[in-house]
């Protein structure tokens, strides 16, 4: 899957507030990384600025004093993701040959075969969606991992789109670029459907990452949970130590007294033991509440260890997005020496090719392992047919 992601940087949060900001009506005006905004008073939103001066940074702490600060994870950029969350505004674009660039196909090789042409033959639209959600992994261990997760389902037939979200995240970071809006709406029950396959696509996404996280967050509850164990018995040996030393004491105390010469060296040695006794008798109730916690307190306090180290997965819809995107024919025309060849490919704009060409000999796929050579009047692949076999010519 392309990994149509952006982690939650300065300039994520940068691209992404400007839009959601520009949808609810704000006016923004920008000198350098200060943001002056106002939000009209009828717009639908919790949001409350006028003329409320924002600092763009990469962390609060480096914001102006006369400023809120706007940074991954600040409280302003939570608020207007929980506000993006709420109200889920759905927009709609059209994406059509003339927004992208043909890029050479990977089957496709200099030193043996160059393209001289592509034309793309539209024939019918396609609708798909394409949803920008907040994806937010938090642990104690692992405080917090921040992404915006473009993905982008066919609406016909829920298929992934990954070069369509990808498309439409190069396109809305390409500064002087805008997509023509077309209106399009979409019944509610299919937006929740299409929603909920992208919502999908994201955890398969993000599970190695959480796999990984939450490897670490267990490992650091078993090395806190290892910490506290041995700290209970570092505390059990020193007073195991200490209460033996005193009842050292009192039995040597208690050999002594009977020997006393004088009755007020017997009355003290005696007043003595008595103190050893009494603190003997203490530390022995705190040796027993040591051996109790090693007992007792430890599972629960294991327990609560891994609560905290527990894994925490956030994902929200922040924007989503109906796109209308063109369907035909991508004929390519590859030219090596003085043979030449056209390919027609199966293509949409914006998600790419539907199909990849095959060797006309054998039917392997073609692709930057097995690149195209031209071998009189057919297409074959050099990896599968072998280009010794059918030498380019000079």
């Amino acid at each position: 899957m392309t990994d149509a992601a952006l982690p939650v940087t300065e300039r994520a949060v940068d691209e992404f507030v400007t839009d959601y900001l520009e949808s609810l009506g704000a006016t923004i005006r920008k000198e350098g990384r200060r943001w002056t905004v106002s939000i009209p008073d009828e717009t639908a939103t919790e949001l409350s600025l006028n003329d409320t001066v924002i600092h763009l940074t990469a962390d609060s702490e480096e914001a102006d004093d006369d400023a809120v600060p706007l940074a991954p994870g600040s409280d302003l950029f939570e608020r207007l993701v929980d506000d993006a969350t709420e109200r889920a505004p759905l927009g709609s674009v059209s994406l059509t040959g003339d927004d992208i660039e043909f890029d050479t196909p990977d089957w496709v090789t200099g030193d043996a075969v160059e393209v001289t042409d592509q034309q793309f033959t539209p024939y019918y639209d396609r609708n798909a969606l394409c949803v920008l959600f907040h994806v937010g992994i938090e642990t104690v261990s692992e405080y917090q991992r921040d992404l915006l997760r473009a993905v982008a389902v066919d609406l016909a037939d829920h298929e992934p789109r990954p070069k369509l979200a990808q498309t439409c995240l190069d396109l809305s970071g390409r500064n002087g670029t805008s997509l023509a809006e077309t209106g399009h709406t979409i019944e509610h029950d299919e937006l929740v459907e299409a929603i909920s396959a992208c919502r999908e696509m994201v955890e398969g996404a993000i599970d190695s990452e959480a796999q990984e996280i939450r490897e670490k967050a267990t490992r650091a509850a078993s090395v806190e949970i290892e910490e506290y164990r041995q700290y209970l018995r570092q505390q059990q040996t020193e007073l195991e130590d200490e209460t033996q030393r005193l009842a050292d004491r009192v039995d040597e105390l208690s050999e002594t007294i009977d020997a006393a010469s004088e009755r007020e060296e017997r009355l003290e040695r005696l007043r003595k033991r008595k103190e050893f006794r009494r603190e003997l008798a203490d530390l022995r109730d705190e040796l027993d509440d040591i051996r109790d916690s090693l007992d007792r307190d430890l599972p629960e306090r294991r327990a609560t260890i891994r609560d905290r180290h527990a894994l925490t997965i956030r994902i929200r819809p922040v924007t989503a997005t109906v796109i209308t995107y063109e369907r035909g024919d991508l004929d390519i025309s590859v030219r090596d020496g003085s043979r030449s060849a056209t390919l027609t490919c199966d293509y949409a704009v914006g998600a790419g090719m539907l199909n990849q060409p095959t060797c006309e000999q054998c039917g392997a796929v073609l692709d930057g392992q097995n690149p195209i050579v031209l071998s009189d009047a057919i297409s074959i692949g050099r990896q599968c047919c072998g280009e010794a076999n059918h030498p380019p010519s000079l």
